[in-house]
């Protein structure tokens, strides 16, 4: 996966961002976005196991409840893309995106489009020269 260039907020950040956007700092919330912070561009399915590393008991109902209360408060960028999982992040980063029309992998751009996210093949499928 590709890194954006703004720096990954710390975990400590977790915290205060949820204070910011009003919302009450809970465990669950506070994982989901320190995991969602170290791993831009993932699935529910991908981002569960990193979790539960954390936070053993997290269920796939409850992640999916911070990121859609994330999504709400604007903490959360969530991607939507027909035929494509949906896809997380933190929001705040300025970069655009690129959506491989092969593989469906999400790719963090280094300068931002005019669009949130274009189409195109991905670092993995694009051919070598």
């Amino acid at each position: 996966m590709l890194t954006t260039s703004a720096p990954l907020p710390s975990s400590a950040d977790a915290g205060t961002r949820l204070r910011r956007a009003g919302l009450r700092v809970t465990t669950a919330r506070q994982v989901v976005l320190e995991v969602l912070a170290e791993n831009p561009h993932v699935t529910v399915a991908e981002l569960l196991p990193l979790v539960r590393t954390r936070l053993s008991m997290a269920s796939t109902r409850g992640v999916h409840d911070v990121l859609t209360t994330g999504v709400t408060a604007g903490l959360v960028h969530r991607f939507d893309h027909v035929g494509v999982a949906q896809r997380y992040e933190l929001s705040g980063f300025d970069h655009g995106h690129l959506l491989c029309r092969q593989c469906g992998r999400l790719e963090a751009l280094p300068t931002a489009p005019t669009e949130d996210v274009v189409s195109g093949l991905c670092s993995r499928c694009e051919p070598a020269e």
